[in-house]
């Protein structure tokens, strides 16, 4: 069922689900400082993001255009 969930996510943003299995581990996860600078600033700035997962596209965007 979550294999479900992930292909209706990366339908919504565009991504195959192939392409996002092949990147398993790379740029498509968002752990480790980096993950968690914008998740800090997203909240700073009012987004609502998840302690886990995918950062959405528009948050990530939002961030690096503050930089």
């Amino acid at each position: 069922m979550c294999a479900f969930f992930q292909d209706a996510a990366d339908h919504l943003e565009g991504v195959s689900s192939d392409n996002a299995r092949e990147t398993a581990g790379g740029p498509m996860r968002d752990r480790g400082p980096e993950g968690e600078a914008i998740r800090l600033w997203a909240r700073a700035n009012g987004y609502l993001v998840n302690d886990k997962g995918r950062i959405p596209a528009f948050i990530r965007e939002a961030y690096e255009a503050s930089l």
